[in-house]
């Protein structure tokens, strides 16, 4: 009798494992069409990929890049979709695509391959690399001058961190900066602001960011070598092959039609949000990824 209960049991416990892989493995495309919702994280203090404006509403380029996979949910499944929006920030974003409490994550992220190991990523859809934002006035004209100096960074921002440990490990910065930590950007800027760090790390077009939207952004200046290349993915959970060609055959659609190059002008043209001119590597990568039909 103890036996057959064990085996009962153990039967049961099979079962439960099968189940929560099932649901673990469910194919985001058809939940979606099921449940008619979406469900998309967004950056709120990393101008101008997403952040809240004077008006209080929620803008931004990621944003818009997750309207346009929104427009193309709806075309592909033929019905209207809800879009929920959640917020996410450096150390919330992998857990929160990994965990599937959102079904994909549009911000600021770098493609690495200890974050492949957790999530999966689009195609890269946007290339930056990092520098160092300081007060216009301060003597640091590069990654040597930060010796011995207060460096502020994402205290989520892995790639960033590594970058400036490797800089660190090679001599560049010798002796060695102290890495301060920061939530977001924003209270990054805060602290640099009150001279709690002597320069901000982090990607370029972050910090141009930070710097279009300072009250007097003549007041700081970003200085310093590209210490790292940082190409950005869209978060996606692991293990959802169509999800992910979806997302990606979007991406490549918006491109190739010219609205991909008419969002990145409203927040990074000469007269958008953040002035940022596209390099010509970024340019030969968006070349790269016009794929024929």
């Amino acid at each position: 009798m103890r036996s057959r209960s064990i085996v009962v049991v153990l039967i049961v416990m099979l079962q439960l494992i099968i189940y929560s892989g099932t649901a673990l493995a469910r194919d985001i495309l058809q939940k979606i069409e099921q449940t008619g919702k979406v469900t998309m994280a967004f950056r709120e203090g990393s101008v101008p990929f997403g952040f809240m404006d004077e008006g209080g509403k929620w803008v931004g380029f990621g944003l818009d890049l997750g309207e346009e996979i929104h427009q193309a949910l709806e075309q592909k499944l033929g019905k209207s979709i809800e879009l929920i929006k959640k917020p996410m920030n450096p150390k919330t974003r992998i857990p929160l695509v990994a965990n599937g409490t959102v079904d994909i994550g549009i911000g600021s992220t770098t493609i690495t391959l200890a974050r492949e190991e957790v999530i999966d990523f689009s195609l890269p859809y946007f290339l930056t690399g990092t520098r160092l934002l300081v007060p216009k006035d301060s003597p640091i004209a590069d990654f040597p001058d930060l010796a011995g100096k207060r460096v502020g960074m994402g205290s989520g921002s892995t790639a960033n961190i590594k970058g400036i440990e490797r800089a660190m490990k090679a001599g560049i910065i010798s002796p060695v900066c102290q890495k301060v930590l920061f939530e977001e950007h924003n209270k990054g800027f805060l602290g640099l602001g009150q001279g709690k760090i002597h320069a901000y790390f982090t990607d370029a077009s972050i910090l141009a960011g930070m710097q279009a939207k300072a009250k007097n952004p003549q007041d700081w200046k970003i200085v310093g070598r590209y210490l790292t290349y940082e190409p950005y993915g869209l978060l996606l959970p692991p293990n959802q092959g169509p999800w992910r060609d979806f997302v990606n055959a979007t991406l490549i659609r918006t491109i190739k039609s010219g609205r991909f190059q008419t969002i990145y002008d409203k927040w990074f043209g000469e007269q958008g949000e953040v002035p940022l001119a596209m390099s010509t590597e970024y340019q030969t990568l968006l070349k790269a990824l016009s794929y024929p039909d």
